[in-house]
């Protein structure tokens, strides 16, 4: 099956390999398939692989707004605040995740979650952290892949 809109056509496979992934755990628990890794390619790809034609178009939704409508909204710290809408957010993750600033929090037998920053280019000093359960890392990938599918119709 080609591609025929990019950014569309990415977005829902994402989904559909995510919903794929989390019914084969809810069948089989102890199955040789990993959630965390999944969502952690979903989101690679997601913010990495259309950033040049689409970022741009991210809107700039304020986090009031964003949590409002249901979008969980991480714990995070920097200065000056370096996420404060939408896009600026969708950003931050992007740096993150593409530099491989991330590691994962675990109960000691699982991944419950995961911690994510950004440097300044050239220094090694944080100016941006955020601290994302699964089910949060989850429902922003499925937000945010519900917002490009809305957009690219």
């Amino acid at each position: 099956m080609e591609y025929k809109n990019l950014v569309r056509d990415f977005a829902e496979r994402t989904l559909k390999n995510l919903e794929a992934i989390e019914t084969a755990i809810e069948h089989d628990p102890d199955s040789e398939v990993f959630e965390v890794t999944q969502l952690i390619n979903s989101m690679l790809g997601l913010l990495v692989f259309p950033q040049q034609r689409f970022f741009d178009r991210i809107p700039e939704t304020s986090l009031n707004e964003l949590r409002a409508n249901g979008w969980p909204i991480p714990a995070m710290t920097g200065s000056p605040p370096h996420a404060t809408n939408l896009r600026d957010l969708m950003r931050c993750l992007r740096n993150g995740i593409s530099h491989c600033n991330l590691e994962f929090e675990s109960d000691g037998h699982k991944i419950t979650g995961m911690r994510i920053w950004n440097y300044p280019m050239g220094t090694r000093t944080k100016n941006w952290e955020a601290h994302l359960g699964l089910s949060e890392l989850r429902e922003i990938a499925r937000q945010f892949i519900s917002l490009l599918l809305e957009m690219e119709k």
